[in-house]
């Protein structure tokens, strides 16, 4: 069977669930975990711990990002995937009936130049990756529930970034991208763009006032 990259990441991400009772500190006292703690980045440690198996399976080798602040979440590269570079993010969203949203990184930075080493602490150029990845987790949100139960219903979805990208900025006056918000669409991977070349035409030649 031929491998598939995307097949691949979604059985690493699948069973991924939201099982955490708090934070335990040293004194054994176990305290809920807060609200505003940014989840996207725990998240992004669970599918970390699991990507092993593309190396032991496929012999891929897996490079996790030690600065928060450059893209991509992990570089994939090697083994099956033979000459290939990929960048791969991991992103959350809360479900909101049959919608969602979050933002797919800048189109400002290193989309505008990608010759330059801007990606991954200035290791990578922006056109060193050979496709770019999206393992997104969809969930249902409770800020009544205690911390076991304020996360549940975790839909995971793994596109290729410009499959779920839309022609809107993601946030206030940033310089993020942001994705189509319909889940059904997302699954399909039916964005608002036909081909990825159109996708980085559009957002290359994108702007607005205040930027930031």
């Amino acid at each position: 069977m031929a491998f598939s990259l995307k097949d691949e990441l979604e059985s690493v991400a699948k069973d991924i669930k939201w099982n955490f009772k708090g934070i335990l500190d040293t004194e054994g006292r176990l305290h809920e975990i807060p609200k505003n703690l940014n989840f996207q980045a725990l998240f992004e440690k669970l599918v970390s711990e699991r990507l092993g198996i593309l190396t032991k399976k496929h012999k891929i080798t897996v490079i996790e990002n030690r600065s928060i602040r450059s893209y991509p979440d992990v570089v994939l590269t090697g083994g099956e995937l033979g000459k290939k570079v990929i960048a791969l993010d991991i992103k959350t969203g809360r479900r909101k009936n049959d919608r969602t949203a979050f933002t797919l990184g800048s189109y400002k930075k290193y989309l505008r130049n990608p010759a330059k080493p801007l990606c991954f602490g200035g290791k990578y150029c922006y056109q060193d990756f050979s496709e770019h990845w999206v393992v997104c987790f969809i969930y249902d949100w409770n800020s009544d529930a205690d911390t076991l139960n304020m996360i549940s219903n975790i839909e995971v979805i793994v596109q290729e970034k410009w499959k779920i990208a839309s022609k809107t900025t993601g946030t206030g006056t940033t310089t993020a991208i942001g994705s189509i918000n319909k889940i059904e669409d997302m699954r399909r991977g039916e964005g608002d763009f036909k081909t990825e070349d159109e996708f980085l035409i559009y957002w290359r030649a994108f702007s607005r006032r205040n930027e930031k």
